[in-house]
Parts: structure tokens; C-alpha cells; sequence
């Protein structure tokens, strides 16, 4: 079964995840997901942006040194492209917006779990272009 860790202050992500075939643990603090992480082999990650709203990049910076297996999938209800690019750029996998979360929650655990990323093709294009200008 797939391990999911929920990084997020309030339930919204976890009340939607009712359907997701998973094993799901909820952190409401940024410190001590970063210790369940540690401790964790591979594992989903669903981040919510308002933890750490502008320092979400870094924060994912911190989250993928302290476990290089996990696959991070930011959670939002709605971020600009400069600001998905910046989490997809610090080693986040992919970006859902909270309200079609529980529409595609087990498809993304699922393709996450697989080593996929969880990006539109737009997005997929414009982070190309990113690392072609660096």
C-alpha cells in the first residue's frame, strides 16, 4: 500500500483523500513532518502551500534533502505559474489546486507513487523553458 504524508495545518487535504486506496498520516507542523520524513523510505507528500506560503520552495528544498525518495505534490487553491515553477524547480513533482483534489487524489497518489509527475502540459513547457535559460 502507498504511503501518504499530509503536510497541512487545517483537514482540508486529508477530508479529501476519503477515497485514496492508502496509507495516510497527517503532520500539522512543518518540524515534525520533517522527522517523519526522515524516518520514511518512499513516500507521497501533499503539501500545502499556506504552511509556508512564500518559503514553500525552500521548505520543499529541506523536505527532498531530508528524503530523496519522497515525491512532493503541492497543494493550493490557486498559485500563479511563477510560483508552481519555483516549488516544481526546488524538487516538488507536481501541483493540484485543492478544489479538484478529491476529483484525482487516487490517480495522483497512484502516479506519484510511480515516479511521475503531476503537472499539466503547460506547466510541463514552461519549466523546459526554464532550464533551458539556466
Amino acid at each position: 500500500m502507498i504511503d501518504v504524508l499530509v503536510i497541512d495545518k487545517t483537514d482540508q487535504i486529508k477530508s479529501e483523500l476519503s477515497a485514496v486506496q492508502a496509507n495516510v498520516s497527517c503532520v500539522d507542523d512543518e518540524v515534525k513532518a520533517l522527522n517523519v520524513l526522515e524516518q520514511s523510505s518512499s513516500v507521497v507528500v501533499l503539501l500545502n502551500f499556506n504552511m509556508m506560503q512564500e518559503q514553500t520552495a525552500e521548505y520543499t528544498k529541506v523536505l527532498v534533502k531530508a528524503n530523496s525518495a519522497c515525491s512532493i505534490v503541492v497543494i493550493a487553491d490557486e498559485l500563479t505559474e511563477k510560483e508552481i515553477l519555483n516549488c516544481l524547480l526546488a524538487g516538488a513533482k507536481g501541483y493540484q489546486q485543492l478544489s479538484q483534489l478529491k476529483e484525482y487524489s487516487n490517480k495522483l497518489v497512484t502516479v506519484m507513487d510511480a515516479g511521475e509527475a503531476w503537472i499539466t502540459r503547460r506547466m510541463t513547457a514552461t519549466l523546459l523553458d526554464s532550464l533551458r535559460q539556466r
